[in-house]
């Protein structure tokens, strides 16, 4: 039988990617907006560089994060914290 919270922690990140996908093709299809709004010239290996760089760099942190999220949804976390750690020192308080 499959984890519920595993299922749809994997659900929220696919769903997550799809849509920072959606507004990666969005942020470029504005920059060559911008670009041929100004009458910058446009080498195709300037499209195909700039396409990679704002498409890889947004793509790649909406994964980290989505990472981050899908830890977190899975319950991967609650296994690490573990409640059973006694606490650590106390800080005295400044005077």
């Amino acid at each position: 039988m499959k984890n519920p919270h595993l299922t749809r922690a994997w659900a929220q990140y696919k769903r997550l990617l799809l849509i920072m996908a959606a507004i990666t093709l969005a942020a470029i299809l504005v920059g060559f907006g911008w670009l041929y709004a100004t009458d910058t010239p446009m080498p195709l290996h300037f499209i195909i560089a700039i396409s990679l760089a704002i498409g890889g760099s947004l793509m790649l942190s909406a994964a980290l994060m989505g990472l981050v999220f899908f830890s977190n949804a899975s319950g991967a976390d609650d296994e690490v914290i573990g409640n059973d750690a006694p606490p650590g020192p106390k800080t005295p308080p400044r005077s």
